[in-house]
């Protein structure tokens, strides 16, 4: 139940789901041994299957006094002296609860697979199925007893996904691209208002076995390796290479294909309609009938007619959105390289140097064509005039308005606004008296035009997200594609695509020693660099950025393991010859430890501006601190004080900023200000990672050094023949140390930047003593 203040739902899982995926494997291996060849045949088939079953058990009842209800004009002030608006709306809820007011029921139907008609909360159930087919011929050629050369290929077939029943929909392009038609950028008519051309979006069975997408034939997978073994008689090459045997250079190749989750397909077209229909009775679908709707009329709250079946093709409401897969999508794959020698030293160590690294390429990423315009329609700049509107109006003492007041006054016309608001069309923009709506004093809508914050994106939706702005727009003569080419698909027109890449290069040193002397160990680090490319918008050529967050890139790593058996007792250096007591005293000691050692963890700040201090001045800051309280930071106080006041702005204040008042120093700002707007290809003010034309798109800092320390002391002492006790005392995080999960920017909110998290395998010492009995 919804506005129910206090009733708790009809069950605690009022929506119950269950699903399984298991698949099937077939695969078998011919080798055949000819000479100096090791050859390799194979062929492989896979099936995997997946259904789900989805219901929702009961309506979703709301409480609310809706318009026209005769006990709405009670809630007035003059009934309710001093109440505020937020106080004669919660009075109203408390009321309608009291009263047993339903403003709405939300309930729905699904498809059920063996009648293929409409069950009002009754069960879906999902299916779909994928095969992959592969074939593979490799060759191990031993050409010299120094020389051996592996080479082979695979040839990898996925089939693309299809249903196994005949519950899901899907669209085309045509769907996608909506009234504005095909061409243009990515081949929809995506920054062009007014196209015309093109069709409202509509849905069609995607019928049992169909194919979303085309098959990608063309899937070669070539792998060669190579070992050498070089030796030299004498001289430089004979000191480089050491004794036969003693260094191995080794290179190789190898492509891979990628399958993708079954959870890609069924997410997909799960959320086109068809396999649901809302079922509900609410004021704004103008069925609830006379008013009011008691909760106990219970005839009343029965659902309403629905299709029985699903009628193609069809449409779904504005809001939603349309999902489809690029019909030429293909499989993804990765190239890795590496190169490396190894080389011996005297006749315990070993030391291997190498290189790798990896090429992910045709990754699947989901974009939505619905990009916001702000450009070619001129919403940016009227935006622009509406700000100016408001400091001219704050200043002249009119109020927080960014209502045009004539000429002479310091302010301009808005016909775009006045187009939403009203439905005026262009040609009554220069009249003051035209501009009467009220919502040219909405803060919602004011919040966007602040000085120091501009969110033209966010004024763009609040705008065409609303039915009676969109209306209004209508009647006034604007297109209805001025903001989205695909107005009829609100939640976007997605289309899943390749596109994503990513790449990694690394540089790995190890050097291992196998037990002499009572000495064991072995020791590496990996010097890493990551790049992962991202879409930002069809405006704008991809980025490639550093792979941040958890794990993300980690860039330098050191990480050893060792054992070390103490020189003391029978047939070691000191007191070989101790008789049995002595033995059992001094001897069977050994120490071991784990040690790991990497820099620390990155952290994306977004894109921020950095005022007052350089990138290189932010490095140097960024770092633990912990103050008299014993909280922790990674950003100094005046730096977090001054960040909180400048992303408090303010719309209507005199300095453009909140009641914590203007920032000065070292601070961070909003990307957006007076002189730039980034392009946002969502229009999700929250989202930070632009593509960073104001900014640096994405600011990236290292975090602290991890370490961690595992140390264990064992004793073993001999009772009979190869019986023995094992006494171990097992440090974990020997050295206390405290790795702290470093925090980002908190933006207006002091407390988000402090460091609350903790990470690593111990986050403090811990001591066990184990004890083993061994025969």
């Amino acid at each position: 139940m919804a506005g129910a203040l206090g009733i708790t739902n009809a069950s605690n899982t009022p929506t119950p789901s269950s699903r399984n995926a298991y698949n099937y494997l077939v695969e078998n291996t011919l080798t055949w041994l000819k000479g100096a060849h090791s050859l390799s045949f194979g062929g492989s088939f896979t099936e995997y299957t997946l259904w789900l079953r989805n219901q929702t058990l009961v309506p979703q009842v709301d409480f609310g006094i809706v318009p026209g209800d005769p006990a709405a004009g009670m809630f007035t002030t003059a009934n309710f002296p001093g109440a505020s608006a937020a106080d004669l709306q919660r009075a109203q809820n408390l009321y309608a609860v009291l009263t047993g007011r339903v403003s709405a029921v939300l309930g729905n139907a699904r498809l059920d697979e063996r009648t293929g008609e409409y069950a009002y909360l009754g069960p879906a159930v999902q299916r779909a199925r994928m095969r992959d087919l592969g074939f593979w011929a490799q060759d191990a050629w031993r050409i010299r007893t120094d020389l051996t050369l592996n080479y082979g290929v695979r040839y990898e077939l996925q089939t693309p996904f299809y249903a196994l029943n005949d519950s899901y929909s899907t669209a085309t392009m045509d769907d996608i691209c909506g009234i504005s038609g095909r061409g243009g950028v990515a081949g929809c008519n995506l920054f062009a208002p007014g196209a015309t051309g093109g069709k409202r979006p509509e849905f069609v069975n995607l019928a049992k076995g169909v194919r979303p997408y085309k098959m990608d034939w063309n899937n070669l997978a070539p792998s060669v390796g190579v070992a050498w073994t070089p030796t030299a008689e004498g001289g430089f090459l004979r000191r480089f290479l050491g004794r036969e045997g003693d260094t191995v250079l080794r290179a190789g190749y190898v492509l891979a294909y990628n399958r993708e989750g079954m959870a890609n397909f069924t997410g997909i077209f799960g959320a086109n309609p068809g396999i649901l229909i809302p079922v509900r009775r609410s004021e704004g679908d103008g069925n609830l009938g006379p008013l009011p709707v008691l909760f106990r009329d219970r005839a009343r709250l029965e659902p309403p007619p629905f299709p029985s079946r699903p009628q193609y093709p069809m449409t779904d409401l504005v809001t939603e959105d349309v999902n489809i897969f690029d019909p030429n999508l293909k499989v993804p794959y990765a190239q890795t390289w590496t190169a490396g020698i190894q080389r011996a030293i005297g006749r315990n160590m070993a030391v291997d140097v190498r290189y790798v690294g990896t090429r992910f390429a045709d990754g699947w990423e989901t974009v939505d064509y619905n990009e916001i315009n702000v450009l070619e329609n001129g919403f940016l700049q009227e935006f622009r005039r509406a700000q100016a509107n408001l400091r001219a109006n704050v200043q002249a003492g009119r109020g927080a308005t960014f209502r045009y007041f004539g000429p002479g006054t310091g302010t301009q016309p808005l016909p775009i606004f006045l187009a939403y608001f009203q439905g005026l069309p262009a040609s009554a923009a220069g009249t003051a008296a035209n501009y009467t709506s009220t919502l040219f004093t909405n803060p919602t809508l004011l919040a966007t035009l602040a000085m120091f914050d501009p969110q033209p994106y966010r004024m763009a939706l609040l705008l065409y997200n609303d039915a009676g702005r969109r209306a209004n727009a209508l009647r006034a003569g604007l297109p209805e594609n001025f903001f989205v080419a695909n107005p009829h698909a609100l939640g976007g027109a997605n289309v899943t695509r390749n596109g994503l890449s990513t790449r990694y290069d690394s540089l790995q040193i190890e050097v291992r020693r196998r037990m002499s002397g009572g000495l064991q160990f072995d020791a590496n680090y990996t010097f890493g660099i990551t790049g992962v490319s991202q879409f930002y918008s069809f405006r704008l050529p991809r980025r490639v950025f550093r792979d941040s967050g958890d794990p993300g890139e980690v860039t330098h790593a050191w990480k050893a393991a060792w054992v070390y058996e103490l020189p003391f007792g029978r047939g070691r250096r000191f007191a070989s010859g101790a008789g049995p007591i002595l033995d059992r005293i001094i001897g069977g000691w050994s120490i071991a430890g784990l040690m790991r050692v990497q820099t620390g963890e990155l952290v994306n700040l977004g894109n921020v501006r950095m005022v007052g201090f350089t990138e290189k001045d932010l490095r140097k800051m960024f770092k633990i601190r912990i103050d008299e309280n014993r909280r922790v930071w990674t950003l100094p106080q005046d730096v977090i004080d001054n960040t909180v006041r400048a992303f408090n702005v303010s719309a209507t204040s005199a300095n453009g900023y909140g009641p914590r008042g203007a920032p000065e120093g070292r601070y961070f700002a909003p990307v957006n200000g007076p002189d730039c707007v980034e392009i946002d290809a969502d229009g999700d003010a929250s989202n930070l990672d632009t593509f960073g034309e104001c900014g640096p798109g994405s600011l990236i800092v290292r975090g602290p050094l991890f370490k961690n320390w595992d140390i264990s002391f064992l004793k073993q002492v001999p009772i009979r023949g190869r019986v023995n006790v094992e006494l171990r005392l097992e440090l974990l995080n020997a050295f206390n140390n405290v790795n702290f999960v470093p925090a980002g920017l908190g933006f207006t909110n002091p407390n988000a930047y402090e460091v609350t998290a903790l990470t690593g395998p111990a986050i403090a010492r811990q001591a066990q003593i184990v004890a083993r009995l061994n025969w």
